[in-house]
């Protein structure tokens, strides 16, 4: 790391270049391969021009700031959730006037959203003996005390139930890790709500593991990046569970034929929260019998990655063909230089492209791999699409799996992409013509939960420095 005002000098960069050992390991690199297209599989898909009453979308996001009054290197993590509420009626008719009247606009949509502080590196709270231990109280004191609708269960609730879906029960450090000196104790016992050795308090919420990747030497981000997520999935999970009761209660299912929820992001957990997809893909399917049961049709529940390798792959389908690559490289070999990604010509695949993929494309084309387990099978809860939609944009869906037949990835069929023609209908008539790529739910769902970064970071820290330390006053 550099002193500060020290700069890096350029002359590193001819080590580089002169170093042979580089140019080897560069050289041994594998160049991606392009599918064909006469081989691309896009297929047809027969629409019927549906369009939901309501529409979900949920978003999160989270900032760590610095607290320089604190120990030091001491941060806290802001979060926040947003559930926005859509009325898809009310949005066509005011989107069409010649004049948006923002008041009457506003009435479009309904947002709840969850605003939280944690503990981060280095920050106790009064009673407790570290940070970490500061910030699995204060983590499981979330989920204990937030409901993402009026009446719905807590997300401590929506937790357990999901515990119970966990796909294995393998041994788990203590939660109190450095702490505890039984290091031989066995598992938590959550039931008793204390650690293996009986001496120190545990929570449900340890079982995400998250803790494990806490850290009092640098800073946080990635682990609450991790409780940014899993809140994200929770409030999802609880959102259905509510619609569940309510429909059970009122004796009508049509709030699941009307309503379609998306997520921004992958129907997916990574990390040490990772199990967290597997039970949730068993709840999806628990629902989803009974919604079936009733209403005969699947529920609509779907992510949208708005970047990544999907979406860079996508991107280049639509702008070179594998003709096009190779021309580019037959130049650059003959001209010595190295090939450069150059757009040859946008917009090489018609409007309402569907393209499913299944396992051995996406090993062969988006994520090399020789692995005979699928791509996702452990982290996701749905199976990628790309779709480009009436008006251009390019998007990369993720449909949830909701039964066995969905899950097998060495074949992508239309049946196994559940409700994907409404899906389709969806996104063009919500696709934003403000953003590209972008669809109208998750850019108000963003908007709720974005935190800026500038004036956000100056307001964060005057709430902190008002407030630190103040509990006995």
């Amino acid at each position: 790391m550099p002193f500060a005002n020290e700069f890096a000098h350029h002359k590193i960069l001819g080590r580089f270049v002169e170093n042979p050992e580089v140019k080897t390991l560069l050289e041994s690199c594998r160049e991606p391969v392009y599918p064909d297209e006469g081989t691309l599989p896009v297929c047809e898909v027969e629409r019927r021009n549906w369009k939901p009453k309501y529409v979900v979308a949920i978003d999160g996001s989270h900032r760590e700031i610095l607290y320089d009054k604190g120990f030091p290197g001491a941060e806290l993590s802001f979060i926040s959730i947003a559930n926005v509420l859509i009325n898809v009626d009310k949005l066509i008719v005011e989107s069409s006037k010649a004049t948006i009247d923002p008041v009457e606009f506003n009435k479009v949509q309904s947002a709840y959203t969850l605003t939280v502080a944690l503990p981060s590196t280095n920050m106790v709270r009064e009673g407790f003996p570290d940070s970490r231990t500061s910030f699995r109280d204060a983590w499981a004191h979330l989920l204990q005390n937030t409901r993402p609708a009026e009446k719905s269960e807590t997300l401590q609730e929506t937790y357990a139930a999901l515990l119970k879906n966990k796909p294995t029960d393998s041994e788990q450090k203590c939660p109190l890790m450095d702490l505890c000196l039984e290091k031989d104790s066995p598992r938590p016992d959550y039931e008793k709500g204390r650690c293996g050795c009986g001496k120190h308090p545990a929570f449900l919420s340890d079982a995400l593991r998250i803790h494990e990747r806490f850290s009092d030497t640098g800073s946080n981000g990635e682990s609450f990046g991790e409780v940014m997520r899993v809140l994200e999935h929770l409030v999802l999970v609880s959102y259905l569970r509510h619609m569940e009761r309510i429909c059970n209660e009122s004796g009508t299912w049509t709030m699941f034929e009307d309503t379609a929820i998306v997520m921004d992001g992958s129907l997916a957990v990574f990390g040490h929260p990772a199990w967290l997809s597997q039970a949730i893909k068993t709840e999806l399917a628990r629902i989803n019998d009974l919604v079936k049961e009733k209403t005969g049709s699947d529920i609509l529940v779907f992510g949208i990655e708005k970047s990544g390798r999907f979406f860079d792959h996508w991107c280049r389908l639509d702008t070179k063909n594998k003709r096009d690559f190779e021309r580019e490289r037959e130049a650059a070999e003959a001209t010595g230089e190295s090939p450069n990604f150059v757009v040859i010509e946008p917009g090489r695949l018609p409007k309402k492209s569907v393209l499913l993929v299944d396992d051995s494309y996406i090993k062969k084309y988006v994520v090399p791999s020789e692995s005979s387990k699928p791509h996702g099978k452990d982290t996701y809860y749905g199976r990628p699409f790309l779709y480009k939609t009436s008006t251009g944009a390019m998007i990369v869906g993720i449909s949830s799996i909701l039964c066995d037949d969905h899950d097998d990835r060495s074949k992508a069929g239309l049946d196994q992409f559940p409700r994907l023609p409404d899906m389709l209908d969806l996104l063009d008539l919500l696709v934003s013509m403000r953003y590209p790529n972008a669809v109208i739910p998750l850019i108000a769902a963003h908007a709720e939960a974005a935190i800026p970064l500038q004036m956000g970071e100056k307001v964060l820290d005057k709430l902190a420095r008002e407030h630190i330390g103040k509990s006995g006053t």
